[in-house]
């Protein structure tokens, strides 16, 4: 199964899923992405046109079905990103964003 395209270059942290068997999944060879965090099916982490630098995801991220993380963006620790949510920016720790271009729309207590 499957129809992604996960490359052994990428830098997955332990315990990381990648759901649904990595169904529409695409990740840069250069992405990092750390331990425990879940990628859901049709998500896209990539690069941009002329820009070396790609996607860097920390530690216990989620990344919903259908969202796009693309260029030199960093998401920090405990973040939540939505469903078809587009990341054009950096995300903070211990935060939610949603939307296109992702906004974060909820932080932690300790983060306000």
């Amino acid at each position: 199964m499957g129809g992604g395209v996960i490359p052994y270059q990428a830098d997955i942290g332990e315990g990381t899923v990648i759901g649904y068997q990595g169904i529409g999944v695409v990740i840069h060879k250069r992405c990092v992405i750390g331990e425990n965090c879940h990628i859901s099916q049709n998500v896209t982490l990539g690069g941009t046109s002329g820009i070396y630098e790609v996607p860097v995801l920390g530690d216990n991220v989620t990344v919903g079905a259908g969202a796009n993380i693309i260029g030199p963006v960093h998401v920090g620790n405990n973040v939540e990103i939505g469903a078809g949510a587009v990341v054009i920016r950096d995300i903070p720790d211990n935060c939610i964003a949603v939307g296109v271009p992702a906004k974060v729309i909820k932080k932690s207590e300790s983060e306000q």
